[in-house]
């Protein structure tokens, strides 16, 4: 019976050994499985964090993009009207009285000769007439030209363009450079 004592002995030693080696491994692994569960924690707010900010980007950039293509469709629209303003402008001009125009063919007569020797002046043929009667210029005729005139000195080196197309196409630029201003407020 010695031998089953020293048997049981062992047993039982080896038993408590091992519960105890059992006991603290759980703890151990119970420790660990709250460490790993506090990191998941962690990580689990920092990409819940990295989430929100892509997505308060992702807004961002959506509003920026919209309101820009709202400024777009804006500009569009206005240019279009802009357009259609100085489209009437030009038929306007080209139904004007011949009286009216003799008037403005001479001021612009002499707004040219306030600046130059004028000595050729190109103009609508409807203005021809009007020009003719002021001195000695040579008058050449361009169909192409709503009105106006554009005048140049004798030597062809100075010119002042007062052509309707282009004192039209003068107040199109500010026009709409006034738009873009307003629109994107750009200096």
């Amino acid at each position: 019976m010695g031998l089953e004592k020293v048997k049981q002995e062992i047993l039982e030693s080896a038993v408590k050994k091992a519960e105890s080696i059992t006991g603290a491994a759980s703890s151990e692994a119970k420790e660990i499985a709250r460490a790993v569960d506090k990191r998941l924690d962690e990580y689990g707010r920092l990409i819940e964090d990295e989430i929100e900010k892509a997505a308060d980007a992702l807004k961002r950039r959506e509003l920026a993009a919209t309101e820009l293509e709202v400024r777009k469709g804006m500009l569009a629209a206005k240019s279009r009207a802009i357009e259609a303003v100085f489209s009437d402008a030009r038929k306007r001009i080209g139904q004007l009285s011949d009286k009216r125009r003799e008037s403005h063919v001479r001021a612009l007569l002499d707004s040219a000769r306030s600046e130059l020797a004028v000595a050729v002046v190109i103009c609508n043929p409807k203005d021809a007439d009007v020009v003719g009667t002021f001195g000695k210029v040579k008058v050449v005729e361009d169909g192409s030209m709503l009105g106006g005139i554009i005048a140049e000195s004798g030597d062809g080196r100075l010119r002042v363009d007062y052509s309707y197309d282009t004192l039209l196409g003068q107040v199109k630029s500010k026009v709409l450079s006034d738009v873009a201003r307003a629109l994107f407020g750009t200096k």
